[in-house]
Parts: structure tokens; C-alpha cells; sequence
């Protein structure tokens, strides 16, 4: 838990892949505005944050933080293993705005400030006891009862979000096989696909869009700077015109159609 003063006015902070490569750090960050406000940019989408609302962003996917003005944010990391055991679907929530002036995100974000208040006079037991709490509330607070996995499946879904944070890191790698996604979980072959069957798609569909995602993302960012085919290389395609195919299927457009108004 933390809390930031910032002043200097307008900023930006961009979390690369390179960046989560090379430190390793990968948890679940929640953002509590005290004063001023966040742009948050993940998972193909955008949220601004600001005091009455709190948002949840993942450290191990890339993302990125425009500070819009000076601010004060109180932040509570959580650990992924404590996240991924307790919501079915972690990624789906990040980047997602939920209001904090009523309910059971009143509470939590009331909560956190009182925790923030009072942490000096803990022992650090009761201080590691009472944050297990808070993150309990707060996960409650951002994705609702009905996202909350019961004890008897939360191993399920703790291998699920691996598995699919390993294909996240790994989208560039045109060679990875299902067997290795497997293999790096520590899971069966046949254990993977039911994790992604109950989840409602195959681990091919799910490569596949992410990879889609990824590419498009390229497109949108480096106008004038890529081509189509280094975009198709650099998201893990092998073929351009099958690429361009699976594109245009995705999205409703090609990829030179993303690029053209650049142009």
C-alpha cells in the first residue's frame, strides 16, 4: 500500500513488454483518486480515473498512464497468485471504471484510507492480516460476487490466468506450440484445453486474438513507422496473407486499413 503526492502537472508512464521482461514484476494495481485524475489505457481499453472511482490495472501487461494534472492516489498492489485464486476473469476487469460513492466500493476505498491512516500503529502481523481483507473487499468491490470463484475452483482459475499470461508474453513467438504453454503451466495438453473450453473458446482462439489485438495495436500506434508485414511477423504470424485474412474477419477491416488514414 502507498500513497502519492505528484506535482509537475501532465505526465505519462508506459509499461512495455520489454519492461515486464526484465524486471518480473507482475502483481494487480488498484488506483483510489484523492485529487485529480488518471487516464488509464489497457487491454484495448480507457478509463478515467478520478476521485469517486477506482480503476484496477494489471503489472504484467503492458499499459499505459497519462497523469493528467498534479494528484494525490492512494495504490494497493496485490499479489497475481492472490488475484487469479479469487476472479475467473482478472484481465477482463482491468482498465474497467467502477464508481466508489455507494456500496461495497464505498466501503473498500473507506477501508483502504483507514488501513493508509492507521498502519503505523500495527504490528506487521496485523498489518499483513487486515491488507488480506482490504484485497478480499476490494476484488468484491471491482468485479462483483458473481465474477468470485468458490474455493473448489479458484486451482482452475489460477491455471487459467497463467495459461493465458504466458501467451500473452509469448504472442511474438511464431513456433509456440499448445504443448508448450502446457508444458511452462506445469499442465497436460488435455487439462489446458478444458480450462479454455469451460471459458467458452479454444487456446488457438484465444492465441489467435490476442495476437489479432496485439497487431492491431501496432498498426494504430506506429503509423507510417511499420509495414503490414512487420506487423504480421511481429505479432506472431508467419503467413501475411492469412494474417490479412484473419484480420479483416476480427475487425471488419484489412490492415492496410488501419494504416491508411496515417496516410
Amino acid at each position: 500500500m502507498a500513497r502519492f503526492n505528484t506535482i509537475g502537472g501532465r505526465a505519462q508512464l508506459e509499461r512495455t513488454a520489454a519492461e515486464i521482461r526484465g524486471d518480473g514484476r507482475d502483481a494487480y494495481c488498484l488506483y483510489v483518486p484523492l485529487r485529480g485524475t488518471h487516464e488509464l489505457n489497457q487491454c484495448e481499453r480507457s478509463a478515467i480515473c478520478a476521485p469517486g472511482t477506482v480503476t484496477l490495472i494489471s503489472t504484467g501487461d503492458p499499459y499505459l498512464q497519462t497523469k493528467l494534472g498534479d494528484n494525490d492516489t492512494l495504490y494497493l498492489l496485490m499479489p497475481r497468485t492472490f488475484v487469479d485464486q479469487r476472479l475467473i476473469h482478472g484481465e477482463d476487469i482491468c482498465a474497467r471504471l467502477v464508481s466508489a460513492r455507494e456500496g461495497v466500493a464505498r466501503l473498500a476505498t473507506d477501508t483502504l484510507a483507514a488501513l493508509h491512516r492507521e498502519a503505523a500503529k500495527m504490528s506487521m502481523e496485523e498489518f499483513r492480516v487486515a491488507t488480506h481483507a482490504a484485497g478480499e473487499l476490494v476484488l468484491l468491490a471491482v468485479s462483483g460476487a458473481a465474477d468470485l470463484t468458490s474455493a473448489a475452483r479458484s486451482i482452475r482459475a489460477s491455471n487459467l490466468a497463467r495459461a493465458k499470461r504466458i501467451i500473452r508474453a509469448r504472442l511474438a513467438d511464431a513456433d509456440l506450440a499448445l504443448s508448450d504453454i502446457a508444458s511452462e503451466c506445469g499442465l497436460s495438453l488435455r487439462y489446458l484445453h478444458d480450462l479454455f473450453r469451460d471459458d467458452g473458446r479454444t487456446v488457438r482462439e484465444y492465441l489467435q486474438g490476442q495476437r489479432l489485438l496485439s497487431a492491431r495495436r501496432m498498426l494504430e500506434r506506429s503509423p507510417g513507422a511499420v509495414t503490414v508485414t512487420d506487423v504480421c511477423l511481429a505479432s506472431g504470424f508467419s503467413n501475411p496473407s492469412q494474417f490479412s485474412t484473419a484480420f479483416k474477419r476480427a475487425f471488419g477491416l484489412s490492415p492496410r486499413d488501419v494504416l491508411r488514414p496515417s496516410r
